[in-house]
């Protein structure tokens, strides 16, 4: 059963989760890395849970960001947020799986929105609501959970990093993916969906993108060099991996 995030605390849960070191040093570093420059450009920012990435962007020289999300908590997080500290960004409770009628954003991302789909078919449907919201030639970024994750004999112990990973089967497409965060004075268990890097590419060619590419988690270089050695199980057995593709 996927994660609820607007019951009880959930919300709020994942929220401190971004807290976490790995989250700024090398999830937060990777995806921006790879989104890149997008000054002038209008940006949809899909799942976007409590808006983290969608005010990075916000502050990034864009013409306009939006984001969208299916839980009206995260949603009601992120607009206290923008109330407090007004960016101009826009957010709506919307589902990325609902094609619509096609929009003109220059630019997709999305961390952590792919891994939710339970099958093909609902990876399909993620991956067409995407396509219609942007025009051709806009570029989807996106992180997730790596697809590679069953090739790690065993999955390595994450919990030095604040969190673990658990996989249920070695079945590449669907099978249940967990993973659970230590909190401050809680734990959070995220139920999530494993797929092979195939099925991603095979779907998001169906809806409409080309050129894709897999990337590789990176440690943010300013990261004191006396720390490096710590990251070593995370990078040489990344838990998140990182696609790039375009709208043709």
């Amino acid at each position: 059963m996927l994660t609820d995030y607007s019951q009880e605390r959930i919300a709020e849960q994942y929220r401190e989760s971004k807290t976490q070191p790995w989250r700024s040093q090398i999830e937060t570093y990777s995806f921006l890395k790879l989104i890149g420059d997008v000054s002038g450009q209008k940006v949809l920012d899909v799942a976007c849970g409590e808006g983290y990435f969608t005010r990075i962007l916000g502050q990034s020289g864009v013409s306009k960001v939006v984001g969208i999300d299916t839980s009206d908590r995260m949603i009601a997080l992120a607009r206290e947020q923008e109330e407090r500290q007004p960016l101009g960004i826009e957010y709506r409770v919307e589902d990325a799986r609902s094609a619509v009628p096609q929009q003109d954003f220059d630019m997709a991302v999305a961390a952590y929105l792919l891994d939710y789909a339970s099958d093909r078919t609902e990876l399909a449907r993620m991956c067409q609501g995407v396509a219609s919201r942007v025009k051709p030639g806009s570029r989807f970024v996106t992180v997730t959970s790596n697809p590679g994750l069953e090739s790690f004999h065993p999955i390595p112990n994450y919990k030095k990093y604040g969190f673990e990973v658990i996989l249920a089967e070695l079945e590449p497409d669907g099978a249940p993916l967990q993973f659970k965060f230590d909190l401050s004075d809680s734990s959070l268990t995220l139920d999530t969906y494993h797929m092979s890097a195939d099925s991603y590419e095979s779907e998001l060619n169906a809806a409409g993108f080309r050129h894709f590419k897999l990337h590789t988690p990176e440690l943010d270089p300013s990261v004191d060099v006396h720390e490096v050695d710590y990251w070593d199980d995370f990078l040489n057995y990344p838990p998140i991996a990182l696609i790039d593709c375009v709208k043709m």
